[in-house]
């Protein structure tokens, strides 16, 4: 359970993603076009649909397709099924490109073009290079299928490049070990890891020579230059975005340092600290505001005491809490939660009462 991370931003999932999956449930014989209107489609104004899936629908499109499927492993199959072609010019430059690596580059560079939820960064280094998404909005109850649906796109994508997925490709998820654990190993022979920050893909430095078979200098520049020119239509998120993204998923009260949160994105403390104050902001600014956030959504969405949401937030002491509190709003916890007047979920978090509905955020 999370509260919003930061001002929204507009998510461009490409609707053949869901074109795709509506085609996989039909195939294992499940309703598709039921789970369509689950998440308020219908697969005929989706055939025509030029416009990107927001989050909301997305994530309501997934969780109707696990609940009617049974299979909460669907993303890995989601993933796997998609041409080349789902993934418009940035495939194309990624199967023509010279090497492997130069392949994991373009990824890389051009993915968010794909699925602007995600920020995607190419880590090289002597041992290999690593593939690691920034999620810039919450999954929420979908954040398993939809980092699985991406992982296995990657690797799909590899094994279009190279002809195979050889040995030295990495995955890293960052969900909890999975009851359905050997689906992971059944849909690729990788080495997946679980309980990760961050979802990544990896490969060792001896497959970034590895040459791809459609390699085609000609083709790869028109694909890049497509890809370069959707680019440049995109809008980053800031660097300041980011930061907030990584301290957003907190949940525990184990924040991650600002030596951590650069290693994340690539880049030393004092580089990170310097470019921060180029957009009129800190580290500890940005930690304080996802605490303030945080707390004030812990407080009036959800049933947690204030000494267990003081702890959620990484406080020794619930008194430090209550004044740290008192400093940001003028007002007690206790006080903040009364402002919800009327709903009963807050009345009966506020008394320990078991069984009140939560808000629905």
């Amino acid at each position: 359970m999370q509260p919003p991370s930061h001002p929204a931003r507009t998510a461009q999932v490409p609707a053949i993603y869901a074109r795709l999956l509506r085609m996989l449930l039909q195939h294992a014989e499940i309703d598709g076009d039921q789970v369509l209107a689950a998440a308020g489609l219908d697969w005929p104004g989706l055939l025509q649909r030029e416009a990107g899936l927001t989050l909301a629908t997305v994530s309501r499109l997934v969780e109707a397709a696990v609940a009617a499927s049974g299979r909460p492993w669907l993303g890995l199959d989601l993933g796997g099924q998609a041409p080349i072609s789902a993934h418009g010019p940035m495939g194309y430059a990624a199967v023509t490109a010279p090497t492997l690596g130069h392949a994991l580059m373009v990824l890389g560079r051009y993915a968010a073009l794909r699925n602007d939820t995600l920020l995607w960064q190419a880590q090289a280094g002597p041992q290999g290079l690593r593939l690691q998404a920034t999620e810039l909005l919450p999954w929420g109850a979908a954040r398993g299928v939809m980092a699985d649906t991406m992982a296995a796109a990657m690797l799909r994508i590899v094994e279009a490049a190279v002809g195979h997925l050889p040995a030295g490709l990495a995955v890293s998820l960052p969900g909890p070990r999975p009851p359905w654990v050997a689906q992971y190993q059944r849909f690729a022979p990788v080495e997946w890891r679980f309980d990760q920050p961050a979802l990544a893909v990896e490969a060792q430095a001896k497959l970034l020579a590895l040459p791809v078979l459609g390699a085609d200098a000609t083709a790869h520049a028109a694909a890049c230059r497509d890809c370069e020119q959707a680019l440049a239509q995109h809008a980053p998120p800031s660097l300041s975005q980011q930061v907030a993204a990584h301290l957003a998923r907190v949940e525990h009260g184990r924040y991650p340092t600002l030596v951590e949160v650069a290693g994340l994105l690539g880049l030393s403390p004092r580089t990170l600290m310097r470019r921060l104050a180029a957009e009129a902001t800190s580290f500890q600014t940005l930690l304080d505001q996802a605490r303030q956030t945080q707390a004030l959504w812990m407080l009036q969405h959800t049933q947690w005491t204030v000494d267990e949401i003081a702890a959620r937030l990484g406080y020794a002491d619930t008194s430090n809490f209550s004044r740290t509190v008192r400093r940001w709003w003028g007002q007690t916890p206790g006080a903040l939660r009364a402002q919800r007047g009327g709903d009963k979920s807050v009345r009966g978090a506020e008394a320990g009462v078991e069984g009140s509905k939560l808000g629905d955020h």
